[in-house]
Formats: structure tokens, sequence, C-alpha cells
């Protein structure tokens, strides 16, 4: 069930309007209006969500070794957790970065808020993670976080920021609800790898066939002011991690 905290989190128009659906997830976007490059991608995470986490733990694996836990494991290392702090997790998919936070976080501690545009995958996740954590999921979009300012202690994303219809405004999203000092977190595919892998896939190739990015863009929509700013490359150059800090007062 959707806690009290959470709804307490929620700015007025959605405090007043979002519902609970029977799987838990508090229902704060609709989807028919949903356009552009995100209701495509909308659509085919909503299809692969069944299919996602065998994908990754048989195919991938099979494909690429330990190499995607070991990224995973990574990313989550270079967030700033601490017990009992609160973190939202931008398109969190399934929640498969979860598996991987650091030894020392009790994860009972955390108050976790998971959020995603593909309704599909945050039921996935829910049955994923049902017994195992203790997870709030929210049915919303990026680029209009539903939430009042400075909310988190740490905010993350990724997977998917390559196509949102307006990157600029889902991390400005992030910043505005991360409290002052979060380190902040943006990682996704780097161009290469979406050609080596989602281009050629028969799954996912009418999906990127006719899509192109660049990194230098991405890393240009980081806000003015932002602090402790840096670009990685993960897993032979497959992942970009760009982190940065928001200002203390």
């Amino acid at each position: 069930m959707t806690s009290t905290t959470l709804r307490d989190r929620l700015k007025p128009p959605f405090r007043d309007t979002a519902q609970t659906d029977s799987d838990g997830i508090l229902r704060c976007l609709d989807q028919t209006s949903v356009t552009g490059d995100n209701q495509r991608y909308m659509s085919m995470y909503d299809w692969m969500a069944r299919w996602y986490d065998f994908g990754e733990k048989w195919i991938g694996k099979l494909k690429y070794g330990d190499g995607i836990p070991t990224m995973r494991r990574q990313l989550m290392q270079e967030l700033s957790w601490r017990n009992g702090y609160s973190a939202l997790y931008v398109s969190i998919g399934t929640g498969a970065d979860l598996r991987y936070l650091p030894e020392s976080i009790d994860p009972a501690t955390l108050d976790l808020v998971g959020l995603d545009i593909s309704l599909g995958m945050l039921k996935r996740c829910r049955q994923v993670w049902r017994k195992k954590l203790d997870l709030s999921l929210v049915h919303a979009s990026a680029e209009d976080l539903p939430f009042v300012d400075h909310s988190f202690d740490i905010v993350f994303h990724v997977g998917g920021i390559n196509f949102f219809n307006d990157r600029q405004r889902a991390i400005q999203e992030m910043v505005r609800v991360s409290r002052p000092g979060t380190k902040i977190m943006i990682a996704d595919e780097t161009a290469d790898f979406v050609d080596e892998q989602y281009k050629k896939s028969i799954f996912t190739r009418s999906y990127f066939e006719d899509t192109h990015f660049n990194l230098k863009e991405i890393e240009a929509t980081i806000p003015a002011g932002m602090q402790d700013i840096k670009t990685q490359l993960l897993w032979k150059n497959r992942f970009y991690c760009i982190t940065f800090r928001t200002p203390q007062p």
C-alpha cells in the first residue's frame, strides 16, 4: 500500500487526484496524454516487461558474462547511500539495480520510491520485489515528477533518458526534488551500444532504427550551478554514468 509519507510528498494537484491501484502502484499519469518518443518507449517497455529480467539473466549472461551485474554494482556504488535515507529511482523498470545496493546498507531502513512511465514495468517490479523489499511505486513521467521540492536524499536514473521527449526537463525535475547537497546519477547506454544491440535485435530494432543522440548534448542539459560534475564510461564503453551534486544553500 502507498504510505502516508509518500502521499504527503505529492504536489497538490496529484495529492488530490492520484489513486492507488490493486498492485499498490500510485497512478499519477494519464497514459492517453503521453506522446512522441515517450509514447513509443512506454509501449515498448510495456510489452517487454514480462520477459525483461529473463533476457538479462540468461541471454545477457550468455552474451556478456558478468558484465551487466558488474556494471549495475558500480552504478550503485556511485551514490551516497546511508541507512535511513530516502531515495527516488527514476525509470525503475523491474528494479534490477536494487539487487546491488552496497553491503553496508540495510534496505529495510531505506525509504525507497520507484517511478516509471511504463505501467507494465511497474507491475513486473511489484511482482519481483513484493516479498523482498518495502518499495513504493509511482506511475508518472520523469518530465513531470509528482513530488514537492527537496523530497529525496538520493535521486538516480538508469536507462531511458537518451530518448525522452525532453531530457533537460527530466534532469531539472530530478534536481528540483533533490535535497541540497544530493548526489544525482544519470546513466544510460552509449550511442555505440544502441547501434550494436538495440538497432540489430529483431525485438527492438523497429523502435530504434531511426534514432540518434549525442552524449555531449545530454551533458549540456545539466543545470548551471551543479557541483562535482563527472562523466564516466562503464562496461567497456557500453554505458555512460553522469554524476553531480545539487548545491548547498
